[in-house]
């Protein structure tokens, strides 16, 4: 028949008969075979010598080609069967056994939960005493055939992992009954014939030398299968999980980690601590530990930031160490000796892809050496124009080279960013010893064994990240993908992601030969070198600091307590009771706050309570509680109503004892999360058992409060029945009382006494306030019920918090240090009782003296709040949207208001001996006052401050330095005399460092930050004394320590001296770093690259030769004493703001966007290590079309890196940027 069986995949249901577990075969398992010939084979029905030869051409044939597989044995066995109609719903065929393994073949002649189906499968069949953790890989091919002419037959094959889980596989819909039943043709019978049919299995058992092939992973244990666990992505997170995994296995940079002291680091905020804590769980975890940044930008400040912890400790160094190298950029004449260099450091390496075969290729194209003639000859100094070669050339490599492979590129055709998927080969040891200078160091080899390979998978809008790692120096390989953990042949390390096309196998018959591109390759690789590879994989001693280990432990003992609340949670609820004494204190609506509004004194009954718990065991506890019998009270269920009030609605009496606390919730307030209830106390009119029964019919429970206006307080009187048919007219007509319903929180309304209770719609649990009737008193804030409740309506939900901030220019004022004071008020509340009440609290005698300022919790900022007639507190208070109890931290001032006009509010940043004690003050200083106000008042908020910070010490005597700022360049220095109101804001004061060298001719000179053009500055400048014969490197290592950033980032900062006035950075003179010639575009430019023009010839910037010995006191007084002259600039990124150039060779940035990698796992402990490791999360948005979608994070090299071809020096650019 050459007939196909179907094939859908749907899973099936165990057999009815015993339960097994089988599934029908899913898409990543299937593989069917084409139609066979009728000319195939002759099936035959016993296995021997002279029949195993057609066997195994009918396998052959029919099976898919071994490929990469080995196969441990095949065999066939064939079942006749006599009688088809006289077949159960399931039988099994007898055992045969294929390379040791044990089968049979499982029939469902009426089909397996498919109506009118053959449902056919195969059976492993597990030896008694086997592990449970069995498994056995087989392809297998199932036929059924006439048993007079084999030659009519169809057939089904699969590939299948066969485990305790999947003992069986095969096809539930093998073919239709019908089918099996009726001829196709007259010449062709069917193939079953006279009731007979003939059934065969095909099966070839399939080798695993890597202990997961074809493993659907469902239960898997990475670190039982391999030793090793994973990280779990916390949300696109692979990346960084694939790096971490590399950074895990050097060994000695895991030790350097340990070695970092983070004993009083805050878990918050701590990098060093979180990647300690991740590599830990990685070393010590049994489940997979917690973590999506561009790999190289994320390894560029994790590198960052680990190198500035280091410092000073016993891993000082171990970056540099493991990771850096150095390369020398030169232009050298070719008629004339005459050479221009400058050596780099570097920490990884990006390398072409496109147009390199292979990665020997790629460090040749790096290294390519490009002559510098014709229009574009190099101006040698002293030689005029001169015909050059321009290149760069390494000096050494470090132990672990990492190379970044350019799979993203720009692709100036298609205004696009495109990826690079061509083959490119990698080998697994490569000798770079051609690619070292000439006076490089020779003395071990410079041969380098491959260690970890990080893929990409996908195109440019998505994918996925996965580390193909080598943890030790044996050939065994894994394959780390987030969470999961797997070994892998050294064949798919060397092949499977070099890119390119996908080389097809040999096809089977009828199956077309089909070829595709490779969206899998290898993004970044690790190389280690050889002759230190011992070293540098050395697993020694590596142990953890004893602080980690008792962070962790305590880390542990709270997840294993926050289990344990949280299972406590699914058996349990919450159970709150209030009792008439709690409604006697209440100061709100309903009887009590069941949330956390309710004060701590008046604090109600509420705990969780087991689920299961009887109500009359629940009384008993709550009767223990209070000291009394459980018949001295009577619990009523609260109930939520539609108008958002809680109210009684019925007691719990009769049957409810034996109820559940679940079930008495469900009952009526199923929807509620709690239980809540009322506690009914026994009264001395109570009747003999009034507690045991419910009321009466007709009658009601209401609850009374009383409301006093010359206090503003209201209190509860108790609870009274009624009867729902009587009058309210009850009271005298002269009775001084006014009665009001509370229906909710914004609806207050006055009670009708002329009608019954039933008419005037009062019910059981309903609330009566009442107050004396009497003339309205023009003291009184709130006169009566109504304006009580509005008043509570619009308090702030968390009460408002005022704290004094400075001391009185008022002796007899408030104190200089008040404790925070803590008001519930209204919003509605106008300044001036504010004003009063704060004065009260605080013992101040004016409060007119007083002066409130909002502080954004977000930013600090204190914004002083201008009173008006019309001001009320909702005035004083920041943005509802900054913080959720909308509290006020208050500035207190006993200044008299109307002095206020007269003062000025300067914002004032203290820098101390580092930048990185950087502190922004708030001055208030008169207007008509000299800048020294200014001065005295800071020195007094400085030391207020550093007392603060270290209150074991007493803050030593500052000198400081005064100076007003604009766009972050010093306008001039301040001496004490100028008038405030001339003064700019904000100022700047400056702790200046004690000097190793007192020089009196020593000079200032001022230090500005600025990136690629010197009007685009940034951060807080400051003043900087040159020393009369000091050479630059000392000079640069007092400002090093003055600027207290990473070595990284000191190592890629360009310092230039210019002279006074100079605006032109080509003007300047270049002390430190690499500087950008003409030809790299400034953000002035007026021109920019389109497709359609010619980009102008690329230059290599050219590196000043930093003269050690050079004195730049000599160069900023050119010899001419000790005057202040010109400045200090240093080119870097700001950290802050980050700002990239407008334009990169015509490719418009549409933004760049930092993001706190925090943000993804906030709240679990191990996601939160991981996004601390990750530090911050870029992405670019870039290009016309790119505005609308953000690009992919492996643009980040790719961009710059295609672009940098036409106006960036590859190095200058990644050195002066960090990407």
């Amino acid at each position: 028949m050459g007939q196909l069986g179907e094939n859908n995949g749907v899973a099936t249901p165990p057999h009815s008969d015993t339960g097994s577990n089988h599934d029908d075969m899913d898409d990543s398992s299937r593989q069917a075979a084409a139609p066979v010939p009728a000319t195939a084979p002759h099936l035959p029905t016993t296995l021997d010598d002279s029949k195993g030869l057609v066997e195994e051409e009918f396998m052959r044939a029919n099976l898919p080609p071994l490929g990469k597989y080995e196969a441990e044995g095949w065999g066939a066995f064939h079942w006749e069967i006599d009688n088809w109609t006289a077949l159960g719903d399931k039988v099994t065929s007898g055992e045969f056994t294929v390379a040791g393994h044990k089968w049979d073949i499982l029939l469902f002649p009426r089909g397996n939960q498919a109506e009118d189906m053959v449902s056919l499968y195969v059976e492993y069949k597990a030896a008694e005493g086997m592990a449970d953790d069995w498994h056995a890989c087989a392809n297998f091919c199932l036929a059924m055939s006439n048993t007079s002419d084999p030659s009519v037959f169809t057939h089904n094959v699969a590939q299948h992992r066969f485990t305790a889980d999947e003992s069986d596989w095969g096809f539930t819909r093998f073919m239709g009954l019908r089918q099996l039943m009726t001829p196709t043709d007259a010449d062709t019978p069917a193939l079953l014939e006279n009731n007979r049919v003939r059934i065969s299995a095909y099966v070839r058992v399939i080798k695993d030398t890597t202990g997961v092939l074809w493993h659907n992973f469902h239960n898997y244990d990475s670190r039982k299968q391999t030793g090793f666990v994973g990280l779990r992505n916390q949300g696109a997170t692979c990346y960084m999980n694939s790096l971490l995994q590399s950074l895990y296995f050097t060994n000695e940079f895991r030790s350097a980690v340990y070695q970092i002291p983070t004993e009083n680091d805050d878990p918050k905020k701590s990098v060093a601590l979180a990647l300690q804590r991740v590599f830990y769980n990685l070393e010590h975890s049994s489940e997979a530990s917690f973590m999506q940044h561009d790999v190289q930008e994320f390894n560029r400040v994790l590198q960052d930031n680990l190198e500035t912890k280091m410092k000073g400790t016993a891993a000082d160094g171990a970056i540099a160490r493991l990771f850096e190298g150095k390369m020398k950029s030169f232009i050298r004449c070719v008629d004339v000796d005459y050479e221009s260099s400058r050596v780099e450091n570097y920490y990884d390496i990006s390398l072409n892809v496109k147009g390199c075969a292979t990665l020997r290729d790629s460090f040749a194209n790096y290294c390519e050496v490009e002559m510098l003639e014709g229009e574009n000859r190099y101006q040698a100094e002293g030689h005029g124009l001169q015909d050059a070669k321009k290149g760069v050339i390494f000096e050494s490599f470090p132990p672990v080279l990492q190379l970044q492979l350019k799979r993203f590129e720009y692709d100036f055709m298609h205004d696009a960013m495109v990826k690079i998927n061509d083959r490119h080969e990698f080998p697994p040891t490569i000798d770079l010893e051609e690619f070292l200078s000439d006076d490089a160091d020779r003395s071990m080899p410079w041969r380098y064994a491959l260690h970890g390979v990080l893929v990409h998978s996908g195109d440019l809008h998505g994918g996925h990240y996965f580390g193909l790692l080598r943890p030790k120096a044996e050939d065994k390989w894994f394959r780390f993908d987030d969470d999961r953990v797997i070994p892998i042949t050294r064949d798919e390390v060397f092949d499977d992601y070099f890119g390119g096309e996908i080389v097809p196998t040999v096809p089977g018959p009828g199956m077309r030969r089909a070829q595709a591109k490779r969206f899998t390759n290898a993004y970044m690789l690790v190389y280690i070198r050889e002759a230190l590879r011992d070293q540098v994989l050395a697993s020694g001693d590596i142990q953890p600091p004893a602080h980690l280990l008792r962070r962790i432990a305590e880390a542990k003992a709270e997840a294993e307590r926050r289990r344990r609340e949280k299972e406590e949670l699914l058996h349990t609820l919450p159970v709150s009771v209030v009792n008439d004494s709690h409604v006697a204190r209440h100061q709100g609506f309903d009887l009590s706050y069941f949330d956390e509004r309710q004060p701590a004194d008046n604090a109600i009954f509420s705990e969780r309570m087991r689920k299961n718990m009887l109500l009359s065991e629940f009384k008993a506890l709550y009767a223990a509680r209070l000291g009394c019998s459980p018949d001295d009270f009577r619990l009523w269920l609260m109930v939520g109503r539609v108008n958002k009030t809680v109210r009684c609605d019925v007691p719990l009496v009769t049957s409810a004892p034996g109820l559940t606390l679940a079930q008495v919730k469900d009952t009526r307030s199923s929807k509620w999360p709690s239980l809540r209830l009322y506690c009914e106390m026994r009264t001395p009119d109570s009747p003999p058992g009034f507690l045991t029964e419910p009321p009466p019919a007709g009658m009601c429970l209401l609850h009374a409060k009383f409301y006093d206006p010359a206090t503003a307080r209201i209190s509860g009187v108790g609870h009274l029945y009624v009867q729902s048919s009587d009058k309210m007219a009850g009271l005298p007509a002269d009775t001084p009382l006014q009665l009001f319903e509370e229906i909710k929180p914004t609806l207050i309304e006055p009670m009708n006494t002329a009608l019954t209770f039933s008419s005037a719609e009062i019910q059981t649990g309903d609330i009566i306030c009442f107050q004396v009737d009497g003339p309205a008193d023009d003291s009184y804030t709130l006169p009566d019920v109504v304006k009580f409740f509005e008043d509570v309506h619009h308090r702030v939900r968390d009460a408002d918090e005022f704290g004094a901030d400075s001391a009185s220019d008022d002796a007899a004022g408030a104190a200089t240090e008040a404790a925070p004071v803590t008001l519930a008020l209204s919003t509605r509340t106008p300044y001036a009782a504010v004003a009063a009440r704060v004065a009260a609290e605080l013992g101040a005698r004016d409060p007119n003296k007083l002066r409130f300022h909002k502080v954004s919790p977000v930013s600090q900022l204190r914004v002083p709040v201008e009173p008006t007639p019309t001001s009320t507190l909702s005035d004083m208070l920041p943005p509802s949207y900054y913080t959720q109890n909308n509290s006020v931290v208050d500035g207190l001032r006993e200044s008299q208001l109307e002095k206020l006009g007269s003062m000025r509010s300067v914002r004032v940043t203290y820098v101390g001996k580092r930048m990185k004690e950087e502190h922004v003050l708030e001055v208030l200083v008169p207007k008509a006052a000299p800048s020294q106000a200014l001065v005295e008042a800071t020195y007094d908020k400085v030391e207020a401050a550093l007392r603060a910070a270290d209150k074991q010490h007493a803050p030593k005597p500052l000198q400081l330095n005064f100076y007003e700022v604009t766009a972050h360049r010093i306008v001039r220095q301040l001496d004490g005399s100028e008038p405030m109101d001339q003064v700019a804001r904000p100022a700047v004061s400056e702790a200046t460092a004690k000097m190793d060298i007192d020089d009196q001719a020593a000079t200032s000179v001022e230090v500005f930050h600025f990136t690629k053009d010197l009007v685009r500055t940034h951060s807080v400048p400051f003043l900087f004394s040159l020393i009369p014969g000091e050479p630059w490197k000392d000079t640069w290592v007092r400002l090093s320590a003055k600027l207290s950033l990473g070595e990284k980032e000191l190592k890629n900062m360009g310092v230039v001296y210019g002279p006074p006035g100079t605006q032109d950075l080509a003007a300047c003179r270049w002390l430190q770093g690499v500087r950008a010639t003409d030809s790299v575009m400034s953000p002035a430019s007026t021109g920019q690259h389109t497709p359609d023009s010619t980009p102008p010839p690329l230059q290599q910037p050219q590196a000043d030769e930093a003269d050690d010995s050079l004195c730049l006191y000599d160069v900023a007084t050119r010899g001419e004493g000790p005057a202040p002259l010109g400045f200090i600039a240093l080119d870097h990124i700001d950290r802050v703001a980050a700002p990239f150039p407008r334009s990169v060779a015509g490719v418009g940035i549409g933004a760049v966007y930092f993001y706190s990698a925090q943000r993804i796992q906030k709240n679990q402990d191990h996601g939160h290590d991981l996004a601390l490791a990750a530090s911050s999360l870029l992405l670019f948005a870039m290009g016309p079309k790119a505005l609308r979608t953000r690009a992919p994070v492996p643009t980040v090299m790719s961009v710059l890196g295609s672009a940098s071809a036409a106006y960036y020096s590859k190095k200058a650019y990644e050195d002066r940027y960090g990407v």
